[in-house]
């Protein structure tokens, strides 16, 4: 699908694709924007919610923060509405959940442990199940 902003033909068009590709990243990864956003952004009681520094040795962590991040950096382009409600519907209930007492960060307590929770055990699914 093309826009067309312009009643010429010398006027610039353009497609989704190109206008995405001309929105530049605020942040190159989800680790500076976990350092350099998120943390600023989000602070909570430290004696009632976990959080490990060293977050993404999680993998369950680590994918929904790069998930928040890809989601923030196509929100900060919307409008304030958009933002409100990714404040609302997606950093609030995410960030609430990985840093709740029972959340991914359960078992971190310095200097009494600080490994990363096994997996849990899985046993293969039976032939034809799905």
């Amino acid at each position: 699908m093309t826009v067309d902003f312009g009643s010429t033909d010398d006027q610039a068009t353009e497609t989704p694709e190109t206008a995405e590709e001309e929105r530049p990243l605020c942040f190159p990864n989800a680790g500076a924007w976990v350092e350099g956003w998120l943390l600023p952004h989000y602070r909570r009681n430290l004696t009632t919610r976990r959080w490990d520094p060293q977050w993404w040795r999680y993998e369950e962590v680590g994918t929904v923060l790069e998930a928040l991040w890809e989601s923030w950096e196509q929100v900060r382009w919307g409008d304030a509405m958009a933002s409100a409600a990714w404040f609302r519907d997606y950093l609030w209930p995410i960030m609430d959940r990985i840093t709740d007492p029972d959340g991914p960060f359960w078992d971190y307590d310095p200097p009494r442990s600080t490994d990363v929770p096994a997996q849990w055990e899985v046993a293969p699914t039976p032939p034809g199940w799905f």
